[in-house]
Parts: structure tokens; C-alpha cells; sequence
């Protein structure tokens, strides 16, 4: 027994969060059961193969891999014995209409040049400026929140956040990202490439809090990377270690009900059931309230924030390469607010969708045959959209049509295999409430301040890790969650 007297512990998802809390909880002393309903782990970061390609079905964008570094550095490891990853050179290259193009280089003289060329020396500094600021508002803010418990009310008077209120107080609080960046930048394709960050959580830059200027920081500022192996080695190194660790897991057990006991919790699934002293939630919380717990109240508490966007993906085997394309492009829309209002007020797929291209073959060649590549193609699509045959086969010409345009290239028999997956498949395959694949959205100025915590204060001894809750979605902020949790329990020793 340790210290606690809480002898073991149960976490719900062996997503990138409940392995990450689970290796904690672990190391921290306590024995650890994680329950997963599939048949393996990783939740969004699942990925499969054919006729020679290999794909990430999931989340593609790689940053602040010290986040998980600090995992295997916890358990007296050294990380690249269990995971390798490399710094791109190029974080993203932006494509517009106007076939004009934008490289963001992770290289702060690069980029410069890239911004002198395409652009002027004055849109340079401002950009520069721009990513200087975000820093600083990271620095200033995030870290309290973002590394921190959600705030509540009996915090609002803490010195450390009475010191930073003033910071809160700013332009960026008052206006909405696309405000801000359009008085921070002025030029129209930067203010884009700007505002698009806001879709790392999947909300509006037209909507959400100008203090999200903060995301660049995390992918601009502190570099894109990515795993040799591909996004699922993230995975599976954390799943190894955990196994290593002597966390047990137990995969296709659907747990039917959840019931609050005296000490600890009763879990119950068609064929066993479980007592620990402690649960951990690391799926969607509105699951687990609506199908487990089965406390209404609290689902339509949280079941009105509206969700964050999903995605209609697909997954194509490229037979001959396109040169131009790299680990991460994206293809902008003409209309960028009309696109966010199609997708959030109108609850349909936009007309002119920005199309994003992930290509891992860039980095590990032995995801594709030789000349090939494997396509990962993403529009935003509302969440809880079930496109029709006919919507998709739309979507599917417009992205070649713009594939098209962009490099004179007919697309279409090139692609000798093609998979689908839209807001309905996310939902069935990782558990996502209506497939948002960051939970609740951003849109608003106090959403953050809104979003499920990582303790309950309605149940005792139940905490909440993953994209759904604070501090939000992206490989990042899950993890920290997954930190915010165990330290926690850890501190209740």
C-alpha cells in the first residue's frame, strides 16, 4: 500500500493521455489498471497499411516533444532509446489561389528571408514581432493555465494570478484572434496564415480569444518535429514503457456502468468488474457522464458548449510523388470567414475548403513504395456532419480540382488506393462525442476559463485527463493534462 491508502487506480482510455497518467501514476507508486474499449491503444493516433503505404489516422503535428521526454526521463530512461524524432526544417508551406506560397521556416533567419522575399522587410519584422509577442504571452499566461489546474472561483485572489490579471487585460482579451492578428500583421495572406492556427484547436479565428496568439508559440517558436517512424511510435514507445512499468491493461472491455461506493468506485463490464480507490476519465467526458456515470445533469451541463470541428479525411497511395509537396502543406481558401461561418453557424461543409496534406513518406520514405507517397488529406467539417456520398465525392473533386490549379497536375490516376473518415467515423472509432476532435470549441472570449476540469468537485477521488478537458486538444496539451492529473493525486499523498 502506498502512502495514500489508495491502492489502485483505474484509467479509462489508453489514448495518448491515459498512457501518459497511467506511466505516472505508476512510477508514483500506485498500481494501475487502464481499460480500453478497442483492441489496442493510442486512441486518435491508430495507424494501417496498404498495398504498400502507411498512414496516421490521426493527429499529424508534432511539437514540444520535451513533453514527452519528461515521461521516460521520470522512469530513469533515456528517451531516444525508446523514441526517435527529428526537427524539421520547414514547419508548414502555404499555398494561396494566387499560386503564390509562403515556407514557414523553424529557422528564425530562413523565415525572415522567406517573409523579405515574398512579402517586404517591413511585413518581416512585423511577423517576427508577432512571434515574439507569442512567446511572451506563453510565458506570461499560458504557463499558469495551461501547466496549471483549471482556475475557479476560490483562486481568483491567488498573488501569482493577481500578478498576471494585467496581462488578461490587453487588446488580445478584447478582441478575437482574427482582430488581433489583422492589426498585428495588416497583410491579408499573413493575417491568414495566422488565423489558421486557431484550427490547431478546432475553432474560429473569428470567434475565439486573441490571447490563443499564443499557439504559434508552441509549433512556430519551439519547432516542428516528428518521430522517424511515424506518429504512432508516440504510441507505442509511451504503451512499451507503460508495459515495462507494470501498468496493466485490458483492451476490448466495454465498461457498462460506473457507481460512486463509500471508498473508491464499482466498474462493471459484461464480464468482470473493478473496485479501485481512485478513477481517472481519459476519454470524452460527455461519454463517460452520459453512458457510464450516468449523471444527466451533468451531461447537459457540458453537452451545450458547442464542439469543436471534426474532419473529413482521406487517406490516399500516391503511385508517382508530387515534388512540391512536403511533411506539412497547406491549400488556403479564397474566403477564409465565410469557410469558418459555413462550417460553425451553418453546420455544413464549406463551399471553398482550405485543404491540409500530411505526407510522412517526406521523413520515413518506407511509408510509401519507392516514388510514391502517402496523402493524409483534411478538410474541416462541422462535428456531428455525416456527409453524404454525394458531399464527399464534392469535397474529393474540389481537392483535386485545387491540386489542379495549384501545379498543373491531374491527380486522379495517381491514386491507386483511397480510405475515408468523417466526423461519424471519428466518433465510432475513438469515442469523440459527435467526432469533435477537440471536444469543446474555443469560440469565445472566457471558453477557456469554460472547459471541464481535471478534478471532479461533484465526485471524490475521480479526475479527468485528455483533449476534451483542460487544457485542451494537441499532443502538447494532452499530455500535459496527463501531468496535471497525476499531480494531483500525487499531492493528496
Amino acid at each position: 500500500m502506498n502512502r495514500s491508502g489508495a491502492k489502485h487506480i483505474v484509467v479509462l482510455g489508453a489514448g495518448l493521455a491515459g498512457l501518459a497518467v497511467s506511466i505516472r501514476l505508476r512510477q508514483a507508486g500506485f498500481r494501475v489498471t487502464v481499460i480500453e474499449k478497442n483492441a489496442t491503444y493510442g486512441g486518435m493516433m491508430t495507424d494501417f497499411s496498404e498495398k504498400g503505404y502507411r498512414w496516421d489516422k490521426g493527429p499529424s503535428f508534432f511539437s514540444m516533444p520535451a513533453e514527452l521526454d519528461e515521461i521516460f526521463e521520470l522512469c530513469g530512461e533515456n528517451p531516444r532509446e525508446h523514441l526517435k524524432y527529428k526537427k524539421h526544417d520547414i514547419s508548414c508551406t502555404y499555398y494561396f489561389k494566387d499560386k503564390s506560397v509562403v515556407r514557414f521556416w523553424n529557422d528564425q533567419e530562413k523565415l525572415k528571408h522567406e517573409l523579405i522575399a515574398g512579402f517586404n522587410a517591413d511585413a518581416a519584422y512585423k511577423t517576427m514581432t508577432y512571434l515574439e509577442r507569442s512567446r511572451e504571452t506563453y510565458k506570461l499566461i499560458g504557463d499558469s493555465f495551461i501547466d496549471h489546474p483549471l482556475v475557479g472561483l476560490k483562486d481568483l485572489f491567488r498573488r501569482d494570478l493577481l500578478l498576471r490579471y494585467p496581462h488578461f487585460l490587453t487588446a488580445k482579451m478584447r478582441k478575437t484572434l482574427h482582430q488581433y492578428n489583422h492589426a498585428a500583421l495588416k497583410d491579408p495572406k499573413l493575417v491568414q496564415i495566422f488565423d489558421r492556427f486557431g484550427t490547431d484547436n478546432g475553432s474560429s479565428p473569428y470567434k475565439m480569444s486573441g490571447l490563443y496568439s499564443m499557439i504559434p508559440h508552441l509549433e512556430q517558436n519551439t519547432g516542428t518535429f516528428f518521430p522517424v517512424n511515424g506518429m504512432r511510435d508516440l504510441a507505442d514507445s509511451l504503451y512499451h514503457l507503460a508495459f515495462l512499468r507494470g501498468v496493466e491493461f485490458r483492451f476490448e472491455e466495454t465498461i457498462e456502468s460506473v457507481k460512486l461506493l463509500q471508498q473508491g468506485y464499482l466498474l462493471k463490464s459484461a464480464s468482470s468488474e473493478w473496485r479501485p480507490d481512485k478513477l481517472v476519465c481519459a476519454m470524452d467526458h460527455l461519454l463517460f457522464y452520459r453512458d457510464l456515470l450516468k449523471d444527466e445533469r451533468k451531461y447537459n451541463r457540458y453537452v451545450k458548449q458547442e464542439r469543436s470541428s471534426s474532419g473529413l479525411v482521406f487517406y490516399w497511395g500516391i503511385k508517382e510523388a508530387v515534388a512540391e509537396l512536403g511533411l506539412h502543406t497547406i491549400l488556403f481558401s479564397e474566403d477564409y470567414r465565410a469557410e469558418f461561418e459555413q462550417i460553425f453557424d451553418a453546420g455544413k461543409l464549406p463551399d471553398d475548403p482550405t485543404i491540409y496534406i500530411h505526407i510522412s513518406a517526406a521523413v520515413n520514405p518506407s511509408d510509401a513504395p519507392e516514388g510514391g507517397q502517402n496523402w493524409f488529406v483534411m478538410v474541416n467539417s462541422p462535428a456531428g456532419k455525416q456527409p453524404t456520398p454525394e458531399e464527399i465525392a464534392g469535397i474529393r473533386k474540389k481537392i483535386l480540382d485545387r491540386i489542379q490549379l495549384q501545379f498543373n497536375i491531374d491527380l486522379g490516376p495517381r491514386i491507386v488506393c483511397e480510405y475515408c473518415r468523417d466526423a461519424k467515423s471519428f466518433e465510432r472509432e475513438t469515442g469523440s462525442f459527435m467526432g469533435a476532435l477537440y471536444g469543446a470549441s474555443s469560440n469565445g472570449k472566457l471558453a477557456a476559463l469554460k472547459r471541464h476540469g481535471n478534478k471532479s468537485r461533484k465526485y471524490p477521488n475521480l479526475y479527468f485527463c485528455g483533449g476534451t478537458v483542460h487544457p485542451g486538444g494537441g499532443i502538447p496539451l494532452v499530455l500535459k493534462s496527463a501531468k496535471i492529473v497525476a499531480q494531483l493525486i500525487q499531492r493528496e499523498l
